[in-house]
């Protein structure tokens, strides 16, 4: 007897909604005759040929160059059940999709879920792979908005800065454009308004929402050593 799953409903993402977000060029879309045959599960097909992979400054989850692989190829010569012996299937159905640095997500063609894979670290908690879909990765990156790229503001080059401010509501108000500039010797940023001090979350305040968000979309996601791992890099080491 299959147990009632209790979690809430992920809400679909659609491409335009991720377009508002990252905008026409932040999504790369892979054509559904350009799939890997083991990608079988309709909404993994739909989503991938149709709404694309997040590729942008903020997606976290960097996307691997295209055609994209099956895991094993990935891993050759090694397998993925050497890593991860309880995988189902060992793994034959997993495709890479993406990196956290040198974590791996990957794609369950078969059933359309997503697995966070770390080196040495349990592919599942309590059974669950760390996403039901595609959709559900999407939500948890679209949790990193503008607070949270404020947090590793420091470590952003220019350019990442630029299109915070383009596509991250409220971050240019948080992160003016003066502070673009070098301070002089008292500290003053050169165009600063006098009366201008932003008000900026504390990093507890920033991550304590961040993890609200996430457990939204996947209850308990946060004890997924993946996700455990992307927040600590994201908050001391990113």
């Amino acid at each position: 007897m299959r147990t009632e799953d209790s979690r809430p409903r992920i809400e679909p993402v659609t491409r335009a909604e991720l377009e508002a977000v990252y905008g026409p060029d932040g999504l790369r879309r892979i054509p559904a005759e350009e799939l890997p045959a083991s990608i079988t599960d309709p909404g993994a097909r739909a989503f991938l040929s149709e709404i694309g992979l997040i590729d942008a400054p903020n997606s976290i989850v960097v996307p691997e160059p295209f055609p994209l692989r099956a895991l094993s190829e990935a891993l050759a010569p090694h397998s993925p059940a050497e890593y991860w012996p309880t995988l189902p299937n060992n793994g034959a159905d997993l495709v890479e999709i993406g990196r956290f640095i040198s974590s791996v997500f990957a794609l369950d063609g078969a059933t359309g879920e997503v697995y966070a894979l770390g080196a040495h670290q349990p592919p599942t908690v309590d059974g669950r792979p760390a996403h039901r879909s595609l959709h559900s990765l999407a939500r948890c990156q679209l949790a990193f908005g503008a607070r949270e790229m404020l947090s590793v503001v420091a470590l952003l080059e220019q350019e990442d800065i630029d299109w915070c401010r383009e596509h991250l509501e409220g971050f240019t108000e948080l992160y003016p454009t003066y502070l673009d500039e070098e301070p002089d010797e008292d500290g003053n940023f050169p165009g600063a308004p006098a009366d201008d001090e932003p008000s900026r979350p504390s990093d507890d305040e920033i991550f304590a929402g961040l993890a609200d968000k996430l457990n939204a979309v996947e209850p308990g996601l946060l004890d997924h050593p993946v996700w455990a791992d992307i927040l600590d890099e994201f908050r001391y080491g990113y």
